[in-house]
């Protein structure tokens, strides 16, 4: 039978607590277990964590392992592996910027094509307003 020291919720909906128990790894998360080993309760600051120490080392030197939840509140957990970064998104290139403006129906030369005239334009009608001043 293969034993692990784990944490059993019994807390309410949005109010979680624990029980720190030795069962039988078998077992389902809130099914029997073996021996009741300490509570812990994460809501309170600081968190209140109450172990019977003599009886989880009994536990461990009878061949239970610890659950990584059980090692993550009493800080031995193992170090977990930095995240991979986020993809970045490519700039586009002039090859997809030419197929995306293929899709839209307007060639790259026509869009530089029509804010040239507006800016031409624009000129002459500035120049006649200051003509006439």
């Amino acid at each position: 039978m293969a034993v692990k020291i784990r944490l059993m919720r019994i807390g309410a909906t949005k109010r979680p607590f624990y029980r720190v128990v030795a069962v039988d790894e078998r077992r389902k998360r809130t099914g029997g277990y073996l021996e009741l080993l300490g509570t812990y309760n994460p809501l309170t600051t600081p968190k209140e964590i109450h172990l019977k120490q003599d009886r989880i080392d009994d536990w461990i030197k009878k061949g239970a392992q610890m659950s990584d939840g059980f090692l993550r509140i009493i800080g031995k957990a193992p170090q977990r592996p930095p995240r991979k970064p986020k993809k970045e998104k490519k700039e586009e290139t002039p090859k997809e910027e030419t197929k995306r403006q293929s899709e839209e129906g307007t060639k790259p030369e026509e869009a530089v094509d029509e804010t040239s005239t507006t800016i031409a334009e624009e000129t002459p009608a500035e120049d006649v307003e200051k003509g006439k001043e």
